[in-house]
Order: structure tokens, then C-alpha cells, then sequence
């Protein structure tokens, strides 16, 4: 895309009213010498051939020929016929343009004689002509002068030409210097592109605003912006799609004259054109609206007026019809007039969009020409999206019946349809086997909305179950695309027998149920006697924690499944719903009470301690189930028990610890004391657990001493790690613990332990202990840890120790720190 900016200069002159440039070379030109009079203040002008050269001499009357200055003609023009044109510039003054054609080469200057004694001024002399660059993108210099004014003044201007910006194959100037009479020199300038002729001729239209509540039947995107005379930004912004998005000129002022040129279908007969002027949200501090503009293509051109100031209506869209329709491959926008004058001002346009009417018996042809996705694809896409809604609907007709490149063309012209008309469409291809066309419909459905809820819904309902495919990628999508929809639409599917499709729907049930815009159906669906009890449960499930939210009616959902249903399947999937309701809703907390102590299933009693997160609430029965008869229940309710706030349960869970038959039970409460606060009543029974019967309760037991930093029982728990005859873990439980409770004393002992990993050969249980030794000399962080770890660190030593020893010495959590 190319942008041409004003490059040069920093200043524009004023715009000259009625300049315009006529194409090619000036045509009132003569063979040299040439001769300009002299004029208000003013020197005569002569322009010869001297040595083969060709020269300009000033003086008071021609013909001239002292002190002449050369005009630069390369030597390879030399000698070939030159021709020049006297231009009258207004003022009494004159310039001279001369111009050297030898073949491909074109050679021009401007000179003009001084303003009181001296020698020419030689404004501008070069080779002219597309000179830079590859072919479709060449540029150079160019020289123009002006149609002849009523009084016959002309005006000469010097600027840069581009293949690429050339306003529909008008040959244009781009940041042109105006020849400014006063003082004979080239200034920045405004300049209106299209010709008198042009614009005289031009046929009139003015826009009419279209109702704000009026749907759009423009079609985007079938314009592509090519190149612009001068932007903020990119041009294409004026052709995306996007009425948020916007193309600026930057000269300032009116922003007379500059443009931006696009591609058009030129099989497409355009009818009417849709401009936005004022994007609706985003913000232009210098932004302005033209008050006239002009739509040119190759060979007719419109004068469009807008009716009112679109800058004080931010996305007020207007309609220009267009009687005959303008067809052809290049559309162009040219402003001419602003409701502004002021200098800092940038005229722009949102978006402009074209309106077409193609029959309905050239929609069939043109929808199977997609077939293939060739060029002839592409070049069907721009009618299609231009014929609006029936060809819409054509395509979304035929799009099963096209083949892969057929289809993925088709994708690219519904995406400019109403979300009603595509949707279906996505769906189609979303499910079906060509990846790229799957993520194609996925990038798409997500902004559909409602629109795409409802196609994806009814896919669901009717796609096979069974399908491990296809029912996870419209169960996701469907969750993400309309999260209210699909509550409506996985309940009804909820089947008891079918494990793994409720888990799936109930996984995205969960995710589409907590967010805002599914609240309402949510409660619906919880309020709704009609709701299965099925698919009740699973919804309250889903809910997790965030059942709270939806009260009373969760709360009621709660009360009608347990009322109608007490088998041990009921009670066991609801208390999840019933321990996060049980907070905010009182027979919810009486069921949880129920459960807690009195459910007859262990498996449910057991399920609910494990819910329990305010052991304070729930104090009785959790002491009840320390004493339960199901080994289970008391393991569950001393790891619910496991924190500071169950500071009233110490004394019972060192009875646990000193009593239970069982050893689960009894780690389960030594894990559970670590986490009281500090207590000599706790550290005794902990200590004394460290001859219990089961390693398992000895190495819990080490562990809680250690996290409670109960440094009097560090001699105790270096018993453990010297006997050879106890259990590898809790040997090394012991090691750990030695290092938490910064036992000095113990630094030798671990480093003997840690020297074993050297052994290639060490045993699995020696490689336990060694590996939990080096880490609490780590933790130690003693001076001369460096030298404990010196045989590990040495390049001999197994890569396990040199990584043991490294992570050690790199510990951020020690003694010291």
C-alpha cells in the first residue's frame, strides 16, 4: 500500500481557487529561442541554444544574450529539438518552461528572470518521468502547468509523480510547489487534481442521512484502497470494514484536492455508495467533515455534497445514490470543500462502502464460479459481497455442495453477511474436516453472539451423540459463543446413564453458568419446576462454589431434589451445592449438619467433612466424627481439622495421635497438629509419637516436630537419622527436618550422609537419606557448606550429587535468610 507524504517541506502555501493541472506536456509551447518580456519589476527573459546548450539570459529588453546560465540539459539531449512555453503567472510577471523530448527521455526546466539586476533563476531543471523503481511502483520527478485562467495567467507547478498513485489514470501531481508570482519562487501548495472541465461536468448528487436505526445493505470491504496523496495513517483504514477506523489527509486546511484511489470489481455496477464521516467512538481532536467531495473513476466523476456538518454526528452514515451506476476497476475520493477553514484542521472519512443491485439471475452463475477457489473465485467474491443480502443467502444455499477451495472463498463472503445468514454457515464448517475452515468458523462464531447460539444449538440437538468429535467442538463452542444458550441447551441433554457426555456438558455447563450473561437463564433454569431433576443436580454441581450467587432460587433447586429424592446417590452428588450453600441458606446448613454426623453412608459422611472449610461452624460434628466408627470419617474429619482456626480441636487430635487403632488415622493427626500454633501441650505427644509402631506415624511426626521448629526434640529426631534400623523415610524425613529446625550440631552427621551419593553404587534407600541431607546442609547454610559439599561438586562425582549439591548452594531459603 502506498502512502505518498508530503516529504520536503514543513509549511503549505494558500490554496490558489480554481487550479487545475492539465496533463502531459504544456501545450502553448514554440521552438527556442523563446523570448519573455519583461514585466512589473521584472527582467526580459531569453532562452537559445549556445555550444550546443541550452541557456537563459535576463536583461532589460529581448532579445537577451549576456551572461547567459546554463539549464543543466544532460549531454545525451543535447542537440535534440527543444521546445518552450512562456507562462503568464499573473502580476505582470512571467516564467519560462522548456522541455527536451529525445525517445523515452523527457527533460524540462523552469527559469524566470530576476526580480530587478541579475542572472536567471533556474527554479527547476531534471529529467522527468517514472524513473525509480520496479515496474507498478516507478516514481519521478514531474513539471505542470495550469489550464489558463480567465484573464489568462496559468500556474506552473513542480512536484513527484508515482505509477501507483495516479487518480484513476489521471496523471497527478503529488506534494507540488506552486511558482508563486510574488516573489518568483516555489512554495508548498494545495491543488485540486481534477480539472476544471472535469468538475464543471461532473454530475451532481447530495447525500441524504440514513435513519441511525436504518440497518447498513452497503457492502464492506469490496473497495481496496490503493494509494493516497497524503495520510494520517494508512489509507486503507477508508475500505476495512471498519467505521472506527480513519483515513485523514495531512496538508491541513480544506484538504482540497487530496485523495485516495481504490480498486474496484470492475464487473460491478455500483449504485450507491455508503460514507461515513465521524467515527461513533474514537476521538480526532483536529477532525473535520468535507462539506463537498468528489467519486471519479475513469472516466465520469460525481460532486457529491453532505447535507449537514457529519463532524457533530459521530457515526451518522450517508447515502449517495448513483444514477447511471459508476463500474469500472478504480474508484476514487477527492475532496474539495470543508465545513472548516481552520489550518490545523484534517478532513476525513470514516468509511465508504458501495450499494449494489445485481439480479437474481446472475446469482446462480456467480456462486458456482466460486468452485475451485481460483482467481475467477476471487473475482465472483467482490459481486457477491456487493449483491447483499440475496447473494448472501445464495451462498449460504449452495455452500455444502461446494468443494474445499469453493467453500473457503464462500467463508470469505459470508463474513460480511449478517451473523443470521452466516452463522449456520460457520457451523457447517466448524464441524466439518478442513482444519483451516474449522478455525476459520471458530475466529467468526465468537462475534455472532445470540446468532451464532442459535445455529450452534440446534446442531446440537441434532448431531450424534456418540460422536467424540463433533460434540465436543460444538459444546465448546457453543460455551463461548452464547454461554446463556447453552445452559438452555445442555440441561435437556443431561442423561443419567451416559457418564462421560454429562461430564462434558456439565464441565462447560460450569463454565458457561458462571458468567454474567448466563445469570438469568441460570436462575430461570433453577427456578423452573419443570427442570429434570437429572440435569438440576448437574447445574447446582456446576455451580461449585458460586452456588451462593444464585439464592433463593438454588437454594429452592436444593430443597425440590432433596425432597423428591434421598437415595445415596442424590445425597452424595449434592453436597457439593449443599456445603456452598450452606453459608447463606439455613436448611441448606441443617442438610450439611445432617450430613456431616448423621448421613447412615460413611462414603457420605466422610465426603462431607471433606467439604468443610469453617471448622468453627461446624465444631460439634467435627469432634462427633473424631470419634466415628468408620476409620474413613475419622481420618476425614482430623484433616478438616488441620489448620489454626481449630485451635479447640488440639487436645482431641492428640488423643487421634495416641489412641487411634489405626495408622492412617494417627499420621492423618500428626500432619493435622503441624499446622496448630505453638504449644508445648501439642510438641509432647508429637515427640512421643516418634516410637509409635508405624514408620508411617514416625515420619509424620518428624515432619510435624520440624514445621512447628520444635528444637528440643533436634536430639530425638537425630536419633532417627543415625539408626540404621529404621525406616529409610523416615530417616530421611529426619534429615529434612534437622536442616528446618537449624540444628548445628547435625552438620556432620548430614555431611557423612550426603557423601554417599558419591557411591555410583549407592543403594536407592542410601540415595534417599543422601539426597534429604544434602538438602538440609542447604538449608543450614554454614560457612563451610562449600567444603561439606566439596566431594559432591567434584567432576568424578555421579551427575544426581552434582545436581544435589548445586541446587544446595543455589537454596534461597536458609538459616541465615
Amino acid at each position: 500500500m502506498l502512502v505518498v507524504r508530503r516529504l520536503r517541506f514543513a509549511l503549505f502555501g494558500s490554496f490558489f481557487g480554481g487550479l487545475s493541472l492539465a496533463s502531459g506536456v504544456a501545450r502553448a509551447d514554440a521552438p527556442l529561442p523563446a523570448h519573455a518580456p519583461a514585466g512589473t519589476g521584472q527582467q526580459a527573459l531569453s532562452v537559445f541554444v549556445s555550444g550546443g546548450d541550452i541557456v537563459a539570459s535576463s536583461c532589460g529588453a529581448p532579445p537577451c544574450s549576456a551572461a547567459p546560465v546554463s539549464l543543466g540539459v544532460p549531454p545525451a539531449l543535447r542537440g535534440k529539438p527543444a521546445r518552450a512555453q512562456v507562462v503568464s503567472l499573473g502580476s505582470g510577471r512571467r516564467a519560462t518552461v522548456v522541455t527536451v523530448v529525445a525517445g523515452w527521455e523527457t527533460f524540462q526546466a523552469v527559469v524566470v528572470a530576476p526580480l530587478g539586476a541579475g542572472a536567471p533563476k533556474v527554479l527547476f531543471s531534471g529529467l522527468v518521468g517514472l524513473r525509480e523503481g520496479q515496474e507498478g511502483t516507478r516514481s519521478g520527478p514531474m513539471v505542470q502547468v495550469s489550464e489558463p485562467a480567465a484573464d489568462g495567467t496559468r500556474r506552473v507547478l513542480v512536484g513527484e509523480q508515482h505509477e501507483a498513485a495516479s487518480l484513476c489514470g489521471r496523471p497527478t501531481i503529488l506534494a507540488p510547489q506552486l511558482l508563486n508570482p510574488a516573489d518568483l519562487s516555489l512554495r508548498p501548495a494545495k491543488v485540486q487534481r481534477l480539472s476544471v472541465a472535469e468538475r464543471d461536468a461532473a454530475r451532481t448528487v447530495t447525500a441524504v442521512r440514513i435513519p441511525d436505526d436504518e440497518p447498513s445493505h452497503a457492502a464492506r470491504s469490496v473497495l481496496g484502497a490503493l494509494a493516497a496523496s497524503s495520510a494520517l495513517g494508512a489509507p486503507q483504514a477508508l475500505t476495512d470494514g471498519d467505521p472506527e477506523t480513519v483515513w485523514s489527509e495531512n496538508v491541513g486546511g480544506d484538504g482540497k484536492g487530496e485523495f485516495v484511489t481504490m480498486h474496484a470489481p470492475s464487473d460491478l455496477p455500483i449504485s450507491g455508495l455508503e460514507l461515513t464521516i465521524r467515527p461513533k467512538a474514537k476521538e480526532l481532536a483536529e477532525g473535520a467533515a468535507p462539506e463537498r467531495l468528489f467519486i471519479a473513476g475513469p472516466r465520469d466523476v460525481v460532486a457529491v455534497t453532505l447535507p449537514e456538518d457529519a463532524w457533530k454526528s459521530p457515526g451518522a452514515r450517508y447515502r449517495v445514490n448513483l444514477s447511471p451506476p459508476l463500474q469500472g476497476s478504480c474508484l476514487a475520493l477527492v475532496l474539495d470543500t470543508a465545513f472548516t477553514q481552520s489550518k490545523s484542521a484534517q478532513v476525513s472519512v470514516a468509511e465508504l462502502s458501495v450499494l449494489s443491485e445485481l439480479s437474481a439471475s446472475q446469482l446462480p452463475e456467480l456462486v458456482a464460479s466460486l468452485a475451485g477457489g481460483g482467481q475467477r473465485a476471487e473475482a465472483s467474491k467482490s459481486l457477491l459481497v456487493a449483491g447483499g443480502a440475496p447473494a448472501f443467502a445464495a451462498v449460504a444455499q449452495a455452500f455444502d455442495g461446494l468443494d474445499e477451495g469453493g467453500k473457503r472463498v464462500a467463508l470469505t463472503v459470508l463474513d460480511q453477511a449478517p451473523c443470521e445468514v452466516s452463522a449456520p454457515v460457520y457451523v457447517a464448517a466448524l464441524t466439518g474436516k478442513i482444519e483451516a475452515q474449522a478455525r476459520h468458523a471458530q475466529s467468526r462464531l465468537g462475534r455472532c453472539g445470540a446468532a451464532g447460539g442459535n445455529a450452534l444449538a440446534q446442531a446440537l440437538a441434532k448431531a450424534d451423540k456418540t460422536d467424540k468429535r463433533v460434540l465436543p467442538l460444538l459444546v465448546s463452542q457453543l460455551t463461548l459463543t452464547d454461554p446463556a444458550r447453552a445452559v438452555t441447551a445442555f440441561l435437556p441433554l443431561m442423561d443419567e446413564k451416559t457418564v462421560l457426555r454429562r461430564r462434558l456438558l456439565r464441565t462447560a455447563l460450569a463454565q458457561a453458568a458462571r458468567t454474567a450473561p448466563a445469570d438469568k437463564t441460570v436462575r430461570a433454569a433453577l427456578a423452573d419446576p419443570a427442570t429434570p431433576p437429572v440435569a438440576l443436580l448437574d447445574l447446582l454441581r456446576a455451580l461449585g462454589e458460586e452456588a451462593s450467587r444464585y439464592q433463593p432460587e438454588a437454594g429452592q433447586a436444593l430443597q425440590r431434589i432433596s425432597q423428591t429424592s434421598a437415595e445415596f446417590r442424590t445425597r452424595y452428588l449434592l453436597l457439593g451445592p449443599t456445603a456452598a450453600l450452606s453459608a447463606r441458606d439455613q436448611a441448606a446448613e441443617s442438610a450439611f449438619r445432617k450430613s456431616l454426623a448423621g448421613d447412615p453412608s460413611p462414603h457420605v459422611r466422610a465426603a462431607a467433612l471433606a467439604l468443610v472449610r469453617e471448622p468453627k461452624r461446624f465444631q460439634g460434628e467435627l469432634l462427633k466424627a473424631l470419634e466415628d466408627r468408620d476409620v474413613r470419617v475419622r481420618e476425614a474429619a482430623v484433616q478438616a481439622l488441620g489448620g489454626p482456626d481449630a485451635v479447640f480441636a488440639g487436645k482431641a487430635l492428640s488423643l487421634r495421635l495416641e489412641q487411634d487403632e489405626w495408622p492412617l488415622v494417627r499420621a492423618a493427626a500428626a500432619d493435622a497438629l503441624a499446622k496448630h500454633p505453638a504449644s508445648p501441650v501439642l510438641d509432647e505427644p508429637l515427640t512421643s509419637a516418634l516410637e509409635d509402631d508405624s514408620s508411617l506415624v514416625r515420619a509424620r511426626s518428624v515432619r510435624a516436630l520440624g514445621e512447628r521448629r520444635v528444637t528440643s526434640a533436634a536430639g530425638r529426631i537425630r536419633d532417627r537419622l543415625e539408626d540404621a534400623e529404621e525406616w529409610p523415610e523416615v530417616r530421611a524425613e529426619a534429615a529434612r527436618s534437622l536442616g528446618v529446625l537449624c540444628d548445628g550440631e547435625s552438620a556432620d552427621i548430614l555431611a557423612a550422609f550426603a557423601k554417599k551419593l558419591t557411591d555410583p553404587m549407592a543403594s536407592p534407600h542410601a540415595q534417599l537419606i543422601g539426597n534429604a541431607s544434602v538438602q538440609a546442609l542447604g538449608r543450614l547454610a554454614q560457612p563451610s557448606l562449600a567444603q561439606q559439599l566439596a566431594p559432591l561438586t567434584d567432576k568424578k562425582a555421579p551427575p544426581q550429587a552434582r545436581r544435589a549439591a548445586a541446587l544446595a548452594l543455589q537454596a534461597r531459603v536458609t538459616c541465615k535468610r
